[in-house]
């Protein structure tokens, strides 16, 4: 596939939280081959720092929640890359049984979109003083979005 190539999930629409967060993981995934086949491996390790991290559901004894939770696990692959996986029979249990968490997972204050979102805004205007790999911009840029789709689906 041509790097530059939309996915499936671009050329569809999503139809529910399930497809929105497969259109994400694949975003993020493009996205990481990207930068570590173009050396920016500090950014790749910051995205991938804020992928990991579990947030905790506003309440007092909400246990915290993680992608791996949902089914979305990560697979280390050969290369630097690896891969996130979806467990969809998991995903599904937990969009059923635990919809308000995973919410909050996404997109309360401390969760992964906003803190994404903040790193990606960083690079880009950190990155605007120099003329970027277009294949980098249009990666970040198409992960934005499905940040933004995912957060609006939410909302």
């Amino acid at each position: 596939m041509d790097i530059l190539e939309k996915t499936p999930y671009e050329t569809n629409p999503v139809e529910g939280p399930e497809d929105a967060i497969c259109a994400f993981v694949e975003a993020y995934d493009v996205l990481q081959k990207i930068l570590c086949e173009e050396n920016e491996l500090i950014f790749a390790d910051a995205l991938r720092a804020a992928m990991y991290r579990p947030v905790r559901p506003a309440g007092e004894d909400i246990p915290t929640i993680s992608l791996y939770e949902i089914g979305v696990v990560y697979v280390p692959g050969a290369d630097k890359t690896g891969k996130y996986g979806i467990n969809e029979r998991k995903l599904n249990v937990a969009l059923t049984e635990r919809e308000c968490d995973i919410r909050a997972l996404f997109v309360q204050e401390d969760g992964i979109l906003p803190n994404l979102i903040e790193i990606l805004a960083e690079f880009l205007n950190t990155e605007a003083e120099i003329p970027m790999n277009e294949f980098i911009y249009a990666a970040v840029i198409r992960f934005l979005n499905e940040c933004r789709r995912l957060i609006a689906m939410w909302e």
